[in-house]
């Protein structure tokens, strides 16, 4: 297929660097190591793009492509409680209640690829492409529409990988190094791809996502920062230059869709959803919960036989992984992973909530980043926190002893920003998210389920088990934006940029209007001041922004635990 467009119609390319960070870019480029980065920041503008709170992939693409905050696109985490029961299911594009920004140029009758961006699975019909990402169970999954896609770029372009295995628990150096050479080589897949697409296909809007610097960047963290504290000088040497070599290659895909796409019709831009850095320390919330009285648990003598079996089967399984964990013995912990792929994923519910004592329990933590519930009457099934008074009353008590949260080491709080999730969040979602929401920064994992049991609250990781145990880079708040294009000036900063405000911000570059009810606007300092008064940004009421019903989770047995495993690989189930 030869590739056509309107050749006077504005085109927007978006080039997503998921977790990328100006924490490695900036010294790469004043060492001369990533040309391509520093020529589009000195043809355009550059910044930090604060992301999403919480800074965690699902929540943060979720805005960036639907342009709403979560209480309009309805994510509060990889994993949310299933409506009127403690069981946690697995979010997906099903799951977001706002459309999509392709969703929206597809109904203007505009041309899209989409490739790799997460959320989008199970793939939503578009005018053009789309190619599933994160959260995608496999490549046996229909991941693409139209169906067909896959087969036809493993098939023109040498193949095609939609993430790399990060495995399970430890891995010994001759998997890390395979590790760094399969995240080289999805790079290269993937740039392949997308030239192979643009040039089969029109295209007005074309975007790509590489996740490679997210999921090397959470095991390779501690090679690379000679300050983190499990930074060992030896190790460094095999393995320290494998986050550069990850941001060298994207450089070099990021200068081949540059050159082969660009035109002085396209406006460019580089974004990541999140920064990264140091991640030093597991935070077990739910268990500061329980000693504050917020959780309770059933006493072991009170337990059925049935559940007396079970809680014996968990502490056998606690022991069990702490042994498999250790490097002396990854033999036998590769041996029970693959013999019980689902292992850590399948107990995440029984290891965090199956003692959990609900109808003497108020407040409950879920996932890794500080989202504390309320057991909220008429919401979950056994709740008791009535709305209105006393949930502002209990609120403000955990508020304020979550301020008394300290790092041991340090005596500085956890959290560093404590709100009201009504506070952060508004729209007809905001009764299924978070309470309270505590923001910490990089160096704390919050761990939610708690696989060791004890009494301390914030521990070193190199004594901690988790799903994160073999981690060292975490998400933060900082990411990265730059913009290049026809209306964007040369060699200036960005600042006070949000994810959420990319969707205007692309609409306005590709001539098209704005939706009203959409939380996104222009980011200041993209667009040159002139171009603004020669075309304002305009705003229209459309029936594209109605409000579209949650779905349940649509992953299959296999997919859900194809899944589970990958998540657990990169601690998302703590």
């Amino acid at each position: 297929m030869a590739q056509t467009h309107r050749p006077k119609q504005p085109r927007v390319l978006v080039i997503g660097l998921d977790g990328a960070t100006f924490r490695l870019i900036h010294p790469m480029i004043a060492a001369g190591q990533l040309p391509n980065l520093a020529s589009l920041m000195a043809d355009g503008v550059a910044g930090e793009l604060r992301s999403t709170i919480q800074p965690s992939s699902e929540q943060a693409w979720s805005a960036f492509l639907t342009g709403q905050n979560n209480g309009k696109h309805g994510v509060y985490g990889f994993q949310q409680r299933r409506p009127g029961t403690y069981q946690f299911g697995y979010v997906n594009a099903a799951s977001l209640r706002a459309p999509s920004l392709w969703h929206i140029l597809s109904e203007r009758e505009r041309d899209v690829i989409v490739m790799n961006v997460p959320m989008t699975y199970p793939p939503e019909p578009v005018r053009g492409v789309l190619v599933g990402g994160l959260l995608t169970p496999g490549p046996q999954s229909q991941f693409t529409y139209p169906d067909g896609i896959y087969n036809e770029l493993v098939r023109e372009c040498g193949g095609y990988m939609i993430d790399v295995d990060t495995e399970r628990g430890r891995l010994e150096d001759d998997q890390l190094l395979q590790l760094a050479e399969d995240g080289v080589r999805m790079i290269q897949l993937r740039a392949n791809a997308a030239l192979y697409l643009a040039r089969t296909r029109p295209w007005d809007f074309f975007m790509v996502v590489f996740g490679a610097s997210d999921r090397l960047a959470h095991k390779f963290w501690k090679y690379w920062d000679v300050n983190h504290p499990l930074h060992d000088p030896q190790a460094a040497q095999r393995f320290g230059d494998v986050l550069p070599r990850i941001y060298r290659e994207l450089d070099a895909a990021v200068g081949q869709l540059v050159d082969a796409l660009r035109d002085d019709q396209t406006t460019v831009f580089i974004v990541s959803d999140h920064g990264f850095g140091p991640m030093e320390k597991a935070v077990y919330l739910n268990r500061w919960l329980t000693q504050r009285g917020y959780l309770a648990l059933r006493a072991g003598s009170g337990l059925s036989p049935g559940q007396q079996a079970n809680a014996a089967m968990r502490g056998a399984l606690r022991r069990a992984v702490r042994y498999l964990d250790t490097p002396l013995v990854s033999s036998a912990k590769n041996w029970a992973f693959e013999r019980f792929p689902d292992l850590k994923g399948s107990l995440y519910s029984s290891m965090a909530f199956s003692q959990v004592d609900w109808p003497r329990t108020r407040a409950y933590a879920l996932g890794t980043m500080g989202n504390i519930y309320f057991n909220r009457r008429g919401r979950e099934p056994e709740g008791i926190v009535a709305p209105g008074a006393e949930a502002d009353a209990l609120a403000e008590q955990l508020m304020g002893e979550l301020q008394t949260l300290l790092d041991p080491a340090t005596g500085q709080p956890v959290f560093h920003e404590i709100h009201r999730g009504r506070d952060l969040y508004h729209g007809p979602a905001l009764a299924d998210g978070p309470d309270v929401v505590g923001v910490k920064t990089s160096s704390y994992h919050v761990v939610t389920a708690d696989w060791q049991g004890g009494d301390e609250i914030v521990v070193p990781l190199g004594g901690a088990l988790h799903f994160a145990s073999d981690q060292s880079g975490q998400h933060e708040l900082a990411g990265i934006l730059m913009a290049a294009g026809p209306d964007v000036p040369r060699g200036q900063p960005v600042t006070g940029a949000n994810l959420v405000d990319m969707a205007a911000t692309i609409l306005y570059a590709m001539d098209e209007p704005i939706p009203a009810s959409m939380d996104s606007r222009l980011i200041d300092g993209v667009f040159a001041a002139d171009a603004l008064l020669k075309r304002p940004a305009q705003f229209v009421d459309e029936e594209a922004m109605r409000t579209r019903q949650s779905s349940d989770v649509s992953y299959n047995a296999v997919e859900e635990a194809r899944l589970e495993e990958h998540l657990a690989s990169l601690g998302y189930l703590d």
